[in-house]
C-alpha cells in the first residue's frame, strides 16, 4: 500500500469501534450503496445502481439523519457490472449495502472512475470503503485512489475489513475523484459501500453550471466523433482517443477482412461454412446458427452484420482463417487455396492476427482484437472506429450489406434438410431517410455503441458513439448529425 495521506486499514466488528476513528467538528455522514438496482438500500442510504451509466447518477444525497445535502455522484468511467455475492454480516451497515457491489474485471473493464461533487471546497473529509465477495477464487484485490491517496482492499471472503482514508481534501470545486481498478495479478476489484464524514453544504446552496450555449449538443455518450464522410477527417469529437470496450463494432473488421478475401477470389462467396460447436455456444447476440448446419459465406455475412451474430463471427473466422498465413508478418490475403489441414482453433487465431494487422495498417493505435465478435475485452476508441468505418464504407460490398434492413438466409442441416432464418438489422437509423449504415454494439462493459453514416444534401458524415445507452445512442447520433449538418450548411452559405 502507498500513502500520500494517512490511510488506515482496519478490521471493525461493530459500530462502537467505528466511532473511535478521528471525528470532525461538523459530524455529518453520507453513505452510498454501490450495487444492483434490485437490491437497493433504504433511505437514508443513497444508491448507485447503474453500472454502465455515465454522468450524474445520484444527486442531493441524504445524510445519516435524513437531511438532504449537496453531495452528488458522477460516474465518468463505468463499471463492468454488479455482483450479489457479498457478506451480510456487517453490524452497522444493512445487508443490502454489503451483500452486493459493482466491479471491474481485468481484460474487460479494467477500472471505474467516479467523483463526489457538491462538497465544501478544500474541506477535509474521512472516506471509508467496503468491498466483499464471498466464495470464488482468491486475490480479488482492488486498488483505490482518491485525492492523492491510494490503498488496497482484498474483497475475497471479506466480512468486516474496510479501507479508511482519514484526511481527504476536496478540490477548489468541491470534488473528490475516485478510481477503482484491479491490483496486479487480480482478476476483479469491487466497491460495495462508501461512507464520507465531514461538513456538507445544504442542497439549496449548490447548482450545476449553466449549459454552454456554444459547441455541440449534450449527449449521453461518453466518447464520440463526427467525421467528414468524403475524407474520413474528424471534425468534432469528445474523448475520441479514450480507449474503451467496442462490443460488436468489432464485426466491422471481421466483415471487411472476409469481404476482401472473397473479392480476391470471387468463388469464396459461395464457400459452404460448417457451424461448429464453439460457434453455436458463443454467448451474446446470435444469428441462431446450429452446430452441424452449413451456410454460404455470402449469407453468413448477413447473419454477422444484421442481427450482430457472434455465432456467425466465429463461423466466418474459423473458415476464412484457413486462407490466411500462420506468420503475422506475411500479407493478410494470400493465394486462392484454403489450408484444409489447419484446425479451427488455428484458423481462428490466424484470423484474429489478421484483424490486428489490418488495424495497425490503418493506424488504429488504440485498438486490440482478441476475437472476431466483441463480446470480450476487445478495445478501441472513437478515433480508431472512424478510421475503420470510413475504410470499410469505401468497399461497395460492405456498403450493400450494412444498408440491408432484412434478409432471409438458408441453412442446411447434417441430414440435408433446409430451413430459412430471418435476420433484421439492429441499426434503427436505417428506418430514417438519409442513413445507410454501419454497425451497432452493446455489452455491459462497452455500454451502447453505434458507428453510423448518413448523407444530407450531398454532405456525408460519419458519427461514432461509444458508452451511451441502448436507446440514447440513436438520439445522441441524430443530435450530432443535426448539429453538424446545420453548422456545415451555415458555413457554406454565401
Amino acid at each position: 500500500m502507498t500513502y500520500q495521506q494517512t490511510v488506515s486499514k482496519l478490521v471493525l466488528a461493530g459500530w462502537g469501534m467505528f466511532l473511535a476513528l478521528p471525528a470532525f467538528a461538523a459530524d455529518q455522514t453520507v453513505r452510498i450503496d454501490f450495487g444492483a438496482s434490485q437490491n437497493r438500500s433504504v433511505a437514508p442510504w443513497n444508491n448507485v445502481d447503474k453500472p454502465t451509466s455515465v454522468g450524474l447518477v445520484v444527486t442531493d444525497c441524504q445524510d445519516a439523519d435524513g437531511l438532504v445535502t449537496s453531495v452528488a455522484i458522477r460516474q465518468t468511467n463505468p463499471w463492468a457490472g454488479y455482483n450479489l455475492a457479498g457478506t451480510k454480516l456487517l453490524a452497522d451497515w444493512p445487508s443490502a449495502a454489503s451483500q452486493d457491489s459493482l466491479f471491474v474485471e481485468t481484460g474487460i473493464d479494467d477500472q471505474a472512475e467516479f467523483q463526489l461533487e457538491g462538497l465544501k471546497p478544500e474541506a477535509s473529509y474521512q472516506v471509508t470503503i467496503f468491498a466483499s465477495r464471498m466464495g470464488g477464487s482468491a486475490r480479488r484485490i482492488g486498488e483505490y485512489e482518491l485525492a492523492g491517496a491510494s490503498g488496497t482492499l482484498d474483497a475475497h471472503d471479506n466480512q468486516a475489513e474496510r479501507l479508511v482514508f482519514d484526511r481527504v481534501l476536496a478540490d477548489a470545486d468541491g470534488k473528490v475523484k475516485i478510481r477503482v481498478r484491479c491490483a496486479p495479478q487480480s482478476k476483479y476489484a469491487y466497491l460495495g459501500a462508501l461512507e464520507i464524514v465531514g461538513e456538507f453544504p445544504p442542497a439549496d446552496s449548490q447548482r450545476q453550471p449553466a449549459d454552454d450555449l456554444k459547441g455541440p449538443p449534450l449527449v449521453q455518450a461518453q466518447a464520440w466523433a463526427i467525421a467528414d464522410g468524403s475524407t474520413g477527417e474528424i471534425l468534432w469529437s469528445k474523448n475520441s482517443s479514450q480507449v474503451r470496450a467496442m462490443a460488436s463494432t468489432t464485426k466491422m473488421m471481421t466483415a471487411l477482412l472476409v469481404m476482401e478475401l472473397c473479392q480476391a477470389a470471387p468463388q469464396r462467396w459461395n464457400d459452404r461454412l460448417v457451424v461448429s460447436e464453439r460457434a453455436d455456444k458463443t454467448p451474446g447476440s446470435t444469428a441462431s446458427l446450429k452446430a452441424g448446419e452449413t451456410i454460404l459465406a455470402k449469407e453468413a455475412l448477413y447473419g454477422l452484420l444484421l442481427p450482430s451474430g457472434n455465432d456467425a463471427a466465429v463461423v466466418l473466422a474459423e473458415h476464412f482463417g484457413r486462407y490466411l498465413p500462420a506468420d503475422a508478418d506475411r500479407p493478410v490475403a494470400i493465394g486462392t487455396a484454403r489450408d484444409t489441414e489447419v484446425t479451427r482453433d488455428e484458423a481462428l487465431r490466424r484470423f484474429v492476427v489478421a484483424m490486428n494487422r489490418r488495424a495497425a495498417a490503418l493506424s488504429m493505435k488504440e485498438t486490440i482484437y482478441l476475437d472476431p465478435h466483441g463480446n470480450s475485452a476487445n478495445r478501441s476508441s472513437a478515433r480508431d472506429l472512424v478510421r475503420l468505418g470510413w475504410e470499410a464504407f469505401q468497399n461497395e460490398d460492405f456498403r450493400r450489406y450494412v444498408n440491408t434492413r432484412n434478409f432471409r438466409g438458408e441453412l442446411t442441416s447434417e441430414d440435408s434438410k433446409t430451413r430459412m432464418q430471418t435476420w433484421k438489422n439492429t441499426n434503427q437509423l436505417l428506418g430514417i431517410e438519409g442513413f445507410d449504415g454501419i454497425k451497432t454494439g452493446m455489452t455491459g462493459a462497452a455500454g451502447a455503441c453505434l458507428v453510423s453514416t448518413g448523407v444530407r444534401d450531398g454532405d456525408r458524415l460519419l458519427v461514432v458513439i461509444l458508452g451511451s445507452t441502448r436507446d440514447n445512442r440513436y438520439l445522441d447520433s441524430r443530435n450530432l448529425y443535426r448539429w453538424a449538418w446545420s453548422r456545415r450548411q451555415a458555413a457554406a452559405a454565401p
